[in-house]
């Protein structure tokens, strides 16, 4: 469009204006200010329509600056970001808009427009549930909302995989308006979804009807065509898209994608000259930066830069926070910087995208979080679990974590057949066995790792352990002094045979090996640590205090070392150590970690404020600082402490400050709502109970605690409903269990066994969910069905002594002669319960052993002296052995 034309239009429209205000009777005369506003909001959305994002904008801010309280200049700018795909400031402005209007003057048709972009925004950054609360919140929408907001649903519901609903929300669309053709192509879209494509194609041929040059028609038709192969149908219809959707005078981000996906399309036919023409387009334009950073988010990634290759992804998330690859990296990278839940609010949303790479890396962070039966349902589906050994070694440990011991045992030794090689695995297992007290196993798994690399002293350590523990300290000495002998010159190896010896009780000869350790390595704390710990150990505080000084010194931030000196120093003491430490050594953190706690304890609110400002200065403007999560547990560790004081008014302060500096945390505010809960503040609780579900809308934990509240208050119903929903949110044995105990209580017997058997399918290998099961079949006399599921515990853990008990009782009252093996092997197991004992003594005596049962029965009354079945179990085993008078001894205390 020419210059002269275009300001033809805008003088006109500047005209008609006056014309019309000059119109009225007692009409105004509008100013040239208003005439300017006007101008300039007219011409806004003239460029609008032509594309010319730029202009629109610098034309809407023009008017703003005449204009600051008028929203439309405002609508217009958003209605340009979300265009552009600019996800995160489209809703900063919106989030303006509304904060400028007058609520109570504010229409229905404002208000709706705000959620509908609101809507619209939260869907491009995934947040599906955030965008579908703002759909429930229209008020009185007109016709034409009504249909936008039932697009949108059906696109938030797609997105989010749910075909079905969107199915519904786009025929809701239709009977708005039976033309719409984004409708039709939505309901080719869920239809294709379903993989009913003839019913897809139906569709799209119904929408070429409504219109046919739609550019949300060809761009559909170009990606079935890209799915199907049919390569050039899909690049015509790809270029076809793009006369419209590359109208723009910027880069958009459905521009971008598009091109992207034309770029595919034209190297699978081998057209590598149109496809660089359209790379190099891409390459100059704002989102080629989206490539360029992403390149170089590699390129520093590789140099081992972490911090600096996420700057770069954060650009990238900043300008198209869909763009799945920075999504998957930046996980990555918080996962192996420690940051572990960040990596989880990453990677969680991509958890549909049937992907197996991002579910592993998933499934490793759920781990880290102490989360083993969400790491084990990401994994139980991966057709590769099978073959990948990473995938197997996630599983294994994942099962082992829930106490599938026999499944996990599995899927980390065929792990370990693929890959022999993984070292890491090979000692984590060990580790495992070494707590199961199978020594010998976990010696052979630590020697093999230690064959393939001889230098692995956490393998060597593993061992002496191993035989220490198994009570073989001659071995354990051999091996530490020929690892010594081997290695002199080993720091590690000189300080675990001095742990070795001290542990054996020689002292001396444990200091000895400390002292030549520090010879050593002058500059490596953990011969400090050592000596101060047996400096501790021989209550010699001021040597122990001197020791970890000497440790903090060259390490400040070591835990060990801080949370020694502190259980050896007196409060002042340490506070001026780490005051004067701070002053050489500012850039320490670990000091400030036990300053803040000391601030925080003692109401020191300027020390405690200025600390936590300066361990949450963040990394840059996009960056939170890396220590926020250490900050966070020290706030909620200190208000335990000083709620174990009976110090109430401190620990509420304490949580309303962490409250302000983590408003996000579910763990604050989870604590703070348990803590209103048991001050009597029950509307306070639920209350923040809410807001934290809206924060955290896949999180079970909000509605368990809540659920927990009403157990103590013996409201079983709503316990029970809460429980239900929690299940809704996440599953796990113990919600199960949990909601069973409840449905028991509230004599739901056949419901509890149901909500069981639930359980049971989804976590077959689960214990206690199996022993639970059993237990309820008991209560019921439906002795087939305890049966069974006894032996099902069993035949996941056969040490299981409650198990092996209960069905040796059952076999008893049977009269089936597995009795008396399955109790002696429960008493074996675990001699000292009563109940086990009573079991065990009871069949021998009914056995006709009553000798035999007299020790095991006494065994029983001593652990339970007021139990009356007890007694008279013993009573009868005195009487029939010919001992009278100590069974009458016995009666008479009944």
């Amino acid at each position: 469009m020419t210059f002269k034309k275009t300001l033809r239009i805008t003088l006109l429209s500047a005209a008609i204006s006056l014309v019309l205000v000059g119109c009225g009777d007692d009409s105004k005369e509008m100013s040239q200010q208003e005439v300017q506003y006007l101008s300039h909001l007219d011409q806004s959305r003239f460029f609008q329509r032509q594309g010319e994002l730029k202009a629109s904008t610098l034309e809407a801010r023009s008017a703003i600056e005449l204009n600051s309280g008028s929203a439309e200049p405002y609508f217009i700018i958003v209605d340009n970001l979300v265009t552009a795909g600019d996800a995160v400031n489209a809703e900063k402005q919106v989030q303006e808009i509304a904060a400028r209007l007058d609520k109570d003057k504010t229409t229905d048709t404002v208000h709706n427009r705000i959620l509908l972009i609101t809507a619209r925004t939260q869907m491009m950054r995934n947040q599906s549930v955030e965008a579908l609360a703002s759909l429930d919140n229209l008020r009185s929408p007109d016709s034409s909302q009504q249909l936008e907001a039932a697009i949108l649903r059906g696109d938030v519901k797609l997105r989010a995989g749910d075909a079905s609903a969107a199915r519904k929300a786009y025929q809701d669309a239709l009977s708005t308006d039976e033309n719409s053709a984004l409708a039709l192509i939505g309901l080719s879209r869920a239809a294709y979804a379903d993989k009913k494509i003839s019913e897809a194609k139906s569709y799209i041929e119904k929408a070429e009807k409504v219109d046919a040059n739609d550019p949300e028609l060809w761009l559909w038709k170009a990606q079935i065509a890209q799915v199907e192969e049919r390569w050039q149908d899909s690049e015509d219809a790809y270029i076809r898209a793009l006369e419209d959707i590359g109208q723009y005078d910027i880069m958009t981000y459905k521009k971008y994608a598009t091109m992207s996906a034309l770029i595919d399309v034209l190297r699978a036919q081998g057209k590598s000259a149109e496809a660089f023409v359209y790379e190099e387009i891409l390459a100059k334009s704002a989102p080629g930066t989206i490539k360029s950073n992403f390149a170089a988010a590699q390129d520093a990634y590789q140099k081992g830069n972490l911090e600096e290759s996420a700057r770069y992804l954060r650009e990238i998330l900043n300008q198209a926070p869909n763009h799945i690859q920075s999504v998957v990296m930046l996980g990555m990278i918080r996962f192996q910087q420690g940051r572990v839940e960040e990596a989880e609010n990453l990677l969680a949303p991509l958890s549909k995208e049937d992907s197996p790479a991002i579910n592993k890396l998933l499934a490793a962070t759920q781990l880290q979080l102490q989360r083993p039966d969400e790491a084990k349902r990401l994994l139980e589906n991966l057709d590769e679990s099978q073959s990948d050994p990473s995938m197997l070694a996630l599983v294994g440990i994942a099962s082992l974590a829930t106490g599938d011991t026999a499944a996990g045992r599995s899927y980390i030794e065929k792990s370990l057949e693929l890959n022999p090689e993984n070292t890491d695995l090979r000692l984590r297992y060990a580790t495992y066995l070494l707590q199961q007290e199978e020594y010998e196993a976990a010696i052979n798994q630590a020697t093999t790792a230690m064959k393939q690399d001889e230098s692995n002293s956490d393998a060597r350590v593993l061992i002496i352990r191993a035989y220490m523990q198994s009570g073989d300290q001659d071995a354990a000495r051999e091996s530490a002094s020929a690892w010594v002998k081997e290695q002199p010159d080993n720091t590690t190896a000189l300080l675990t045979h001095g742990d070795l010896s001290s542990a054996m009780g020689d002292l001396a000869e444990g200091k000895q090996f400390y002292a030549q350790a520090l010879k050593q390595s002058p500059s490596d704390p953990r011969a400090n640590i050592a000596l101060a710990t047996l400096a501790a150990r021989q209550n010699d505080k001021s040597e122990a205090a001197k020791q970890f000084k000497e440790a903090i010194n060259k390490a400040p931030n070591s835990r060990r070392a801080l949370q020694g000196l502190v259980q050896v120093s007196e409060d002042d003491d340490i506070k001026a150590y780490l005051d004067k430490l701070l002053a050489k050594q500012p850039d320490a953190v670990g000091p400030k970690f036990v300053l803040l706690e000391y601030a925080l304890m003692e109401d020191d609110n300027a020390k405690a404020d200025k600390l936590s400002a300066e361990l949450l200065e963040p990394v840059n403007e996009f960056e939170p600082s890396t220590h926020a999560p250490v900050v966070a547990g020290i706030y909620r560790g200190t208000a335990a402490a000083r709620l174990n004081r009976d110090d109430s008014k401190g620990a509420d302060k304490i949580l309303q400050r962490a409250q302000v500096l983590f408003p996000g945390n579910e763990d604050v505010a989870l604590q703070t709502a348990s803590f209103y809960f048991t001050s009597d503040r029950e509307d306070d609780a639920r209350k923040l109970l809410r807001e934290t579900r809206l924060e955290h809308p896949e999180s079970a934990r909000p509605y368990l605690l809540e659920a927990n509240y009403e157990i103590s208050k013996n409201d079983l119903d709503k316990a029970a409903e809460l429980y239900e929903l929690a299940l809704n949110k996440a599953t796990s044995p113990d919600i199960y269990l949990r909601l069973a105990e409840t449905l028991q209580k509230q004599e739901q017997r056949q419901k509890a066994i149901e909500t069981l058997e639930n359980g049971k399918g989804k976590y077959p290998k689960s214990s206690q969910l199996m022993l639970a099961l059993a237990l309820s079949y008991q209560n019921i006399d439906d002795m087939p069905k305890a049966i069974d599921a006894y032996k099902a515990v069993l035949n996941i853990n056969p040490k299981n002594s409650t198990a092996l008990n209960n069905l040796a009782w059952i076999y008893h009252e049977s009269g089936d002669g597995q009795a008396l093996e399955l109790a002696q092997k429960a008493y074996d197991i675990n001699p000292e319960s009563a109940a086990i004992a009573d079991t065990y003594g009871w069949i021998l005596y009914k056995k006709g052993d009553h000798k035999e049962s007299i020790p095991v029965l006494e065994k029983a009354h001593q652990l339970a002296p007021d139990s009356n079945e007890i007694a008279m179990h013993l009573a009868d085993a005195y009487k029939a052995a010919g001992e009278e008078g100590k069974a009458k001894e016995v009666l008479k205390k009944l």
